[in-house]
């Protein structure tokens, strides 16, 4: 089995295969829940990562909060430079949306809302999540300071494909320390513009976490910051950066929807004042017109199931949310050890070796430390389920958001298959009178052939050499050999007849045979 292994970071193979870089300017968080103080950076060479790495907190202190390093699109844009400290967030210049999907989706299929024109690949392709602001060498520092997992490159390889996934693993510090970790790996899908990768790693010991925001765009980077910024003691819950992701993901959608459900709608509006049948067949317009339909058929079909599988990773975090209660935030009565934040007090033997008796101050100072250090965590503890109460509460509004969405769609394309039938019922309806119409002139054109046949024949009979209606002397007027003639024609519309009566009429008794004796069988039974 594939499955994540402990203490596994990002192989040099998918750092050089995986990954392709571009060094740019790019910004760096760091918040602590502690004082609700949010630091952002802008670092661009490698001497500047080298320096603010060497800054971060280390995993085995006192000091919870969150660590994220938004990499930013390579491609060109109006990049906002943070200066001590201060990020430009109050700016609402958002990155246009586009709703076609981008060339990893087959051109046949189309590019909804605007299939006439083709589909135009996005400008990022299959690589704005794969091309990082940084150098190689910066990001495998970034990867062993941030402990990040190997998954990450699996799963931003899987393009198409919308995942949540998370990890209960050991992972080992640069310190070659080993302390339990949560890894997330999050990755929307590109069929669509702006599509995200993120991965974050959180240590419930010390409610840390690192993580990496790949492909991030300069609206959705102002979005986060704007977040990040009122998280308060949410900064070391696991699921605060995960939980963002699906908000930035939920607000990418409903534009899509929006942007697809206006266009069917059309579509099936269209259904309604079709041209006539010879216009359909031969008309110049037809055949893009078919093509559109069709393109906006599939592609808000692939819309749908794009919904239904991220509403089931929104599923899986929701669900998550619980787990963390049950394990990492239970109270400490029934708390396992291995996401203790401090060991618990011990019985007085382990701080006082036997025959010895100990101060009574001292056993009361150290008595009173245990305990204010369990209260603390206990309240730690309560806080952080409280957020996970918040963050649980608001994905299953997401979900079930996305189930009215995913009903939207199902009924815009059921509405459309209904509005075909419906065009095809009445183009039937056409074809049905059109084929009165001929049945009548052929009726007419019958009956002026029965009228004349019979006078054809006798003239065609009566033109033969079998018949001398001018005889000289004795001869007969009509030949010897006519019954030729007769013998001819008996044996040529017999065999005729007989071929017609054997390849329509018994052959098909014959077919019909064993059936027949199979329902009588069974009528016999009944009887």
């Amino acid at each position: 089995m594939d499955w994540p292994r402990e203490n596994l970071g990002i192989s040099e193979v998918d750092l050089r295969r995986v990954f392709k870089y571009e060094p740019k300017e790019t910004c760096v968080v760091r918040l602590r829940s502690s004082d609700d103080d949010i630091t952002i950076k802008s670092l661009k060479t490698d001497e500047d990562w080298e320096d603010w790495l060497s800054e971060l907190p280390s995993i085995d202190g006192e000091e919870p909060g969150l660590v994220l390093v938004i990499a930013r699109r390579t491609e060109p844009q109006e990049a906002p430079t943070a200066q001590d400290g201060k990020y430009p967030m109050n700016e609402e210049k958002v990155l246009p949306l586009r709703s076609e999907r981008t060339g990893s989706f087959p051109i046949t299929v189309g590019g909804a809302p605007n299939a006439e024109q083709g589909l135009l690949p996005s400008p990022g392709g299959r690589r704005s999540v794969r091309t990082l602001p940084f150098s190689l060498t910066t990001f495998r520092s970034i990867s062993n300071r941030f402990c990040l997992h190997s998954s990450i490159a699996r799963v931003i390889n899987r393009s198409d494909v919308p995942v949540f996934s998370r990890a209960e693993l050991d992972m080992r510090t640069p310190d070659e320390e080993t302390y339990p970790a949560y890894v997330y790996n999050c990755r929307t899908t590109n069929a669509w513009e702006t599509d995200l990768a993120l991965t974050a790693t959180h240590f419930p010991h010390v409610g840390l976490t690192y993580a990496v925001l790949f492909g991030c765009p300069i609206s959705v980077e102002r979005d986060v910051m704007k977040r990040l910024s009122t998280a308060g003691m949410a900064a070391s819950y696991p699921l605060l950066l995960p939980g963002i992701f699906a908000e930035l993901e939920r607000d990418r959608h409903i534009k899509i929807v929006e942007d697809y459900m206006d266009d069917i709608e059309e579509k099936i509006f269209e259904l309604d004042y079709l041209p006539s049948i010879e216009q359909q067949m031969h008309g110049p317009e037809g055949e893009s017109r078919n093509r559109n339909k069709r393109s906006q058929w599939l592609d808000t079909t692939y819309l749908r199931n794009g919904l239904i599988t991220w509403n089931q990773q929104l599923a899986k975090m929701a669900k998550h949310t619980d787990e963390l209660d049950a394990t990492a935030f239970k109270p400490w009565t029934q708390q396992s050890s291995r996401y203790e934040k401090r060991e618990a007090p011990r019985a007085r033997e382990s701080k006082y070796p036997e025959r010895e008796t100990p101060n009574r101050e001292e056993e009361r100072e150290w008595r009173g430390d245990e305990i204010y250090n369990l209260n603390k965590d206990e309240a730690y503890k309560g806080e952080m389920r409280k957020v996970g109460a918040k963050v649980n509460d608001r994905l299953q509004n997401i979900v079930e958001e996305y189930e009215d969405k995913i009903r939207e769609c199902t009924m815009r394309i059921d509405g459309m298959v209904m509005a075909t039938q419906w065009s095809h019922g009445e183009t039937n309806v056409e074809i049905a009178l059109a084929t009165g119409r001929d049945s009548r002139h052929m009726r007419s054109i019958s009956i002026v052939t029965m009228v004349f046949l019979p006078g054809t024949f006798f003239a065609s009979v009566f033109s033969m050499q079998f018949f001398n209606w001018f005889p000289d002397g004795d001869k007969a007027v009509v030949s010897h050999y006519f019954w030729i003639y007769i013998l001819a024609t008996v044996l040529a519309t017999s065999a005729t007849l007989g071929t017609w009566y054997y390849c329509v009429q018994w052959r098909h008794r014959t077919r019909n045979r064993p059936h027949d004796e199979e329902m009588s069988f069974f009528a016999r039974i009944r009887a």
